[in-house]
């Protein structure tokens, strides 16, 4: 399963992604794909599509999103077919997270679910506190979200948070420390920045 951290300041977005992505079989079975590819699109210059859980809605998004000079618009004819797509994938199977993250007018994260019920959540950095993503599979249980948040945490005071570099430093390392407790989170990473 893939593995994304995503943090949102008022000025910018980073997004750290390692290489593997997850495919379902149609009797509902998990298979890890290593590669090379981050679980993340940016689709224009202030703005990136996160998908985890799902490599054909990944690469479906990809097709359907191809880089663009201008930003896209995500009305709500879009948003709802995003959501669909999300929740082709039984939740009993695998979870499947989806991320658009822009920084066009303000900086604004929303995140869908494969979640029975679930609904566009959206974050809105303000001034001096960061909003934090993690997305991964099943085999993150809330515990360990738990252990993660408070590693991230421990390395974002080791590094520092006033500058994305640092930032991006303590993600990687966040990454690292997943993956000794989540065999399918790669070790390879990819980097995103997007500023406002």
């Amino acid at each position: 399963m893939s593995f994304v951290s995503i943090i949102a300041t008022n000025q910018w977005i980073s997004a750290v992604s390692d290489g593997n992505l997850v495919e379902i079989s149609t009797e509902g079975e998990c298979h890890v794909c290593p590669g090379q590819k981050a679980s993340f699109i940016q689709i224009s210059k202030q703005q990136f599509i996160a998908c985890t859980g799902s490599r054909s809605i990944r690469n479906k998004i990809k097709r359907n999103f191809p880089f663009s000079e201008n930003p896209y618009v995500f009305d709500d004819d879009i948003l709802a077919q995003l959501k669909q797509d999300v929740q082709t994938v039984p939740n009993q199977w695998q979870d499947v997270l989806l991320v658009i993250g822009e920084a066009v007018q303000q900086i604004e994260c929303r995140m869908i679910s494969n979640q029975a019920n679930s609904d566009w959540v959206a974050i809105h950095p303000q001034s001096g506190k960061a909003g934090t993503l993690f997305m991964a599979g099943k085999g993150i249980d809330e515990r360990k979200i738990k252990r993660i948040a408070e590693e991230f945490n421990r390395l974002i005071q080791t590094h520092g948070q006033d500058d994305w570099r640092n930032v991006i430093r303590a993600q990687n390392r966040l990454n690292q420390f997943v993956s000794t407790f989540d065999p399918t989170t790669g070790s390879r990473v990819f980097h995103l920045l997007i500023k406002k």
